[in-house]
């Protein structure tokens, strides 16, 4: 299993089930628009008015440096998180052995931020319906790192 999660060389052979591969895009895809959403890249809504619908941060009672400096957190954040998924896209589409290891970083990566949220907890406002779509896309990222590093049932049989 380690050597699943840390090829000895990083090339496009993948051993694991195609559907983390699909399920990873579908993530990736996901995420870099939660990301241009941050940064402030979608042109029907600024990264003031994400961090204000979406993630109920209430920037009104924030003043104009703070409500600034959250906006500028925000997209830095965004920034960051865009490299990570960019890395995931080409580990998809030219070194696909890193899939393992891409789904990895990003439970790391959510998961941490995750552990961040509940250790500084921030009063929200509550005008969006709570979904909790970080427990969601945990549970995806755990089903599509087991896929990833599971040998297909058709492989084991050939090699047997």
């Amino acid at each position: 299993m380690l050597g699943r999660i840390f090829p000895r060389q990083i090339d496009n052979s993948y051993q694991g089930y195609w559907t983390a591969v699909w399920l990873l895009v579908l993530l990736l895809l996901f995420k870099s628009a939660i990301s241009f959403n941050a940064v402030g890249w979608n042109p029907m809504m600024t990264g003031g008015e994400v961090l204000q619908r979406a993630d109920r941060i209430p920037l009104d009672t924030f003043s104009t440096n703070a409500a600034n400096a959250a906006i500028l957190l925000f997209a830095t954040w965004g920034v960051t998180h865009f490299a990570l998924n960019l890395l995931g896209f080409i580990a998809v589409a030219r070194y696909r052995a890193m899939i393992p290891i891409v789904y990895l970083l990003l439970l790391f990566d959510h998961i941490g931020r995750k552990a961040m949220a509940d250790t500084y907890p921030i009063i929200r406002t509550e005008t969006t319906l709570n979904v909790p779509v970080n427990i969601i896309l945990i549970t995806l990222l755990f089903i599509g790192f087991g896929l990833s590093i599971s040998t297909p049932r058709r492989r084991e049989a050939r090699r047997g």
